[in-house]
């Protein structure tokens, strides 16, 4: 089903901050940045940066409004690992697949991510935040 890890994420109070780091400290390169609107059972305005390390994605988040997943996962752990999303052909035919064994899904339909389709799976369902990730360019 996975066909490789698409990106991990990290969520951040300061965005400005942490891409300075990743840049100064790490010798990473800005492939893209942008606010959004990600679902996470309800919509929520953030802000991100995308590295490319290897054949991965490494994405800062910043939440843009106290409420929300990405908000709370903040508050609770500051600064910090967020999720790992795993790329799939197929994403519909994942979701289905995953449902069919007892994973349930956050969202009815996947939602648009910067070059790509995204779904978050439900977090008690799975060992870590998880998300699945159909690329679609």
């Amino acid at each position: 089903m996975f066909t490789k890890i698409h990106h991990i994420a990290f969520v951040v109070e300061d965005i400005e901050s942490s891409m300075t780091s990743f840049e100064e400290n790490y010798g990473m390169e800005l492939l893209t940045r942008g606010e959004m609107t990600a679902q996470y059972q309800i919509p929520q305005e953030i802000d991100v940066a995308l590295y490319q390390a290897g054949d991965n994605i490494v994405e800062l988040i910043e939440p843009l409004s106290d409420e929300g997943w990405t908000y709370d996962v903040l508050q609770e752990q500051g600064d910090g690992w967020f999720h790992i999303a795993f790329a799939v052909d197929d994403i519909r035919e994942s979701m289905a697949e995953l449902e069919s064994r007892g994973i349930r899904i956050w969202d009815d339909e996947p939602s648009q991510g910067f070059a790509w389709k995204v779904v978050t799976l439900e977090p008690e369902d799975t060992l870590v935040p998880m998300q699945l990730v159909e690329e679609t360019d």
